[in-house]
């Protein structure tokens, strides 16, 4: 006999109690299984999600830095960077974005977050965009309307989702520095050299800023949720299984036991047997009936076969 059968005999070949119990049991696994693997799409689409709200704080957090660079630290950091002397890159909004950014990532919640300012000509080569980065400042250049990108990026580190928002070049102010050479502090032409972050041009989308964080940390979080309301899910049912198990047994398979005792004991002497269940209003008592009706039947057939057997 295959295990199927084992577990799923031809129906009446158990009692009815384990047949109710295997039952109860397979339809709660079925519906576990089908909630859970329902809150793995939802769970998955809710992480990434919150990665996305997250991400956008971060780089909100960022532009706020960036914007208080250029009103309150860039007034007093530039006129110092007019000189030949050293460059002093505080006084600008990307260094000082991508520096808080550093720090932030000191917060637990941030650690696994990556946060990148990348340009298609920059003054610091450094912040040179790679062709991933590319691709997406140029979706945004084509397309102006666009705010935000976001998807997944492999890498040699593993797969990584991204959030990424354009960088545009909205204030005259910034042109200074990106313009033309002769208009860039003499530290900044000291430090970076005139060809490269030059030909910017006013409300022009120039780069990126982009902020990646690990799928693997994505997926962790969304597990640990799911296994949790898993367990859960499974502790709930299976107290309603017992429960369901129990009240069943009450209320059907005890009263069907008592009346199976009752019909056996009836068939012998119907005179002693009461069959108290029917005054119920539902099936037991309608079984109940039946069985009090087959009793008086029986009960007169045999004081009949008795009144012949005396004429006899």
């Amino acid at each position: 006999m295959s295990p199927i059968k084992r577990l799923f005999p031809e129906p009446g070949q158990r009692p009815l109690r384990q047949q109710l119990a295997i039952t109860l049991t397979a339809i709660l696994t079925l519906s576990i299984l089908v909630a859970v693997l329902l809150l793995n799409l939802l769970f998955g689409w809710q992480a990434r999600e919150l990665i996305d709200q997250r991400a956008a704080f971060f780089m909100d957090a960022m532009l706020s830095v960036r914007a208080y660079t250029s009103k309150k630290v860039n007034p007093i950091v530039a006129p110092l960077n007019q000189g030949v002397g050293l460059f002093r890159p505080e006084a600008v909004p990307s260094y000082s974005a991508q520096t808080v950014a550093g720090y932030l990532k000191d917060n637990p919640d941030y650690r696994e977050y990556s946060y990148r300012e990348a340009a298609l000509n920059p003054t610091n080569l450094r912040d040179k965009a790679d062709s991933f980065e590319t691709g997406i400042i140029e979706n945004f250049r084509r397309d102006p309307s666009l705010k935000r990108q976001s998807g997944s990026k492999n890498t040699p580190l593993g797969t990584v989702h991204f959030v990424a928002q354009p960088i545009k070049v909205s204030k005259e102010s910034c042109l200074v520095c990106h313009s033309t050479p002769d208009r860039a502090p003499a530290s900044q032409l000291l430090a970076y050299g005139d060809s490269s972050g030059f030909g910017w041009k006013l409300n022009e989308i120039v780069g990126t800023q982009i902020v990646t964080v690990p799928q693997k940390a994505v997926f962790a979080a969304k597990d640990r949720s799911l296994i949790a309301t898993a367990l859960l899910m499974v502790l709930a049912f299976a107290v309603v299984g017992v429960i369901t198990n129990v009240v069943l047994s009450q209320l059907i398979l005890r009263p069907m036991r008592e009346i199976s005792r009752k019909a056996e004991e009836a068939s012998v002497t119907p005179a002693t047997v009461n069959f108290e269940e029917r005054e119920r209003r539902d099936e037991i008592g309608l079984l109940a009936r039946s069985f009090e009706r087959m009793k008086q039947s029986l009960a007169i057939s045999m004081q009949m076969l008795k009144d012949r057997k005396g004429q006899g």
